[in-house]
């Protein structure tokens, strides 16, 4: 993928400062989704703009300037096909990682709901890893995928459905030592119970846990439900219920300097996650600006240990300029 040079100039968009390194880490991401949105073209995988980066693409054309992934959703009979197809098709050097990945290093990159594709470190010289991600230094690059799962009719059973992942979430956000005395295999026994199955006590049981979360999320079907969701986000936003037909067809969008699929009832989607949704609201991102900023620390040292005296920014750009990687 090829950015034009002032594509990575900082810049103020909407009277927020966009640092270079963030460009970088931008064109980083849209390089891991054009991996993955070849593969979705090959295999007739309608995929869609998803969070920030739906409403981006409506309100910016590209990024919203304070932030800083870039997340995608599928409907669950497309998700469960991807899965198995990313990790015969990504490209070399770029992994699937979270629950589905083939080994535990992987499968403990990303502790989370979702597919995650990143790069990994493991596959990566510096050098070339700079080469291909146009000069960004951190690793583990990546984007999100989202499952949209269908809710189904009976409210009865969409509850119950609910407390069932709530009770496999409190498995897997708190520590066993954090439970009281015998608590956590108390706590494990129910949810084996309210799902009617046997988990093994090894070091795999928090990936069978996200197993089975992604199993309940994907109980119900199209024809059974009149709304689509994410489930983890909906037990948190109740407002986050869509009707299904809203994601019945594509329509292409702008984004920074190519086009990404969204909704084409993007606007009643948007308009229920985030109401008046054309306002800007700074900072509301989910998670902490810059993603990178805790890896800048070692970095520098590393710099100071090879006497390297330029700035992160001042050594990417040059090396960008040197290897024509921009």
């Amino acid at each position: 993928m090829k950015f034009d040079k002032k594509f990575f100039e900082a810049e103020e968009r909407e009277g927020f400062f966009v640092p270079e390194l963030m460009k970088r880490a931008w064109a980083a991401e849209m390089e891991i989704l054009e991996a993955v949105a070849d593969i979705c073209n090959r295999h007739d995988i309608a995929y869609f703009a998803d969070w920030g980066t739906l409403l981006g693409a409506v309100r910016h054309q590209g990024f919203i300037p304070w932030d800083d992934d870039i997340d995608i959703a599928v409907k669950r009979p497309d998700y469960n096909r991807l899965i198995s197809i990313l990790k015969k098709e990504l490209p070399d050097g770029i992994v699937l990682t979270g629950m589905y990945a083939g080994d535990k290093r992987l499968q403990e990159a990303a502790f989370v709901a979702q597919m995650r594709v990143m790069a990994d470190e493991k596959y990566w010289d510096f050098n070339s890893y700079m080469e291909r991600f146009h000069a960004f230094p951190f690793y583990r690059i990546g984007i999100d995928i989202f499952p949209l799962d269908y809710v189904p009719r009976d409210s009865e059973i969409s509850d119950l459905q609910k407390m069932i992942m709530q009770q496999i979430l409190l498995l897997l956000a708190h520590k066993k030592e954090e439970f009281a005395e015998g608590g956590y295999e108390k706590q494990l026994r129910y949810v084996e119970e309210l799902c009617n199955t046997s988990l093994v006590r090894d070091d795999t049981l928090d990936n069978q846990l996200w197993k089975l979360y992604d199993s309940i999320m994907s109980l119900y079907t199209y024809q059974e439900a009149d709304f689509i969701t994410q489930y983890p986000y909906w037990i948190k936003s109740p407002q986050r219920l869509y009707k299904k037909e809203w994601y019945d067809s594509v329509v292409m969008l702008p984004f920074e300097n190519i086009k990404v699929p969204a909704p084409e009832q993007y606007h009643e989607v948007l308009t229920l996650a985030y109401g008046d949704y054309q306002t800007p609201v700074r900072g509301g991102s989910t998670h902490d600006y810059p993603f990178y900023a805790n890896q800048e620390g070692g970095l520098l040292r590393v710099f100071k240990e090879r006497g390297i005296t330029q700035s992160i920014t001042e050594f990417c750009r040059n090396f960008a300029e040197e290897y024509q990687c921009n």
